[in-house]
């Protein structure tokens, strides 16, 4: 299906995308979603900042002291 006005290559993103979250089996080839795993896996400044600062808290538990 093209989309009227719409530049090639987003139509390849358009179709690509769709492949992603679409029903059915995905149709996105294998070193594509390698890569997508690879450039959203977290650096390891993503890391440090996350575990200064995040705070879980796990739900129904009740700390015993305050939290910050």
């Amino acid at each position: 299906m093209d989309i009227v006005g719409m530049h090639p290559d987003d139509q390849d993103l358009e179709r690509g995308l769709r492949g992603l979250i679409g029903p059915g089996a995905s149709q996105v080839s294998i070193s594509a979603a390698l890569r997508a795993r690879d450039a959203a896996r977290p650096t390891d400044e993503d890391l440090a900042r996350a575990e200064a600062e995040l705070e879980i808290v796990r739900r129904g538990w009740q700390p015993r002291d305050p939290l910050r």
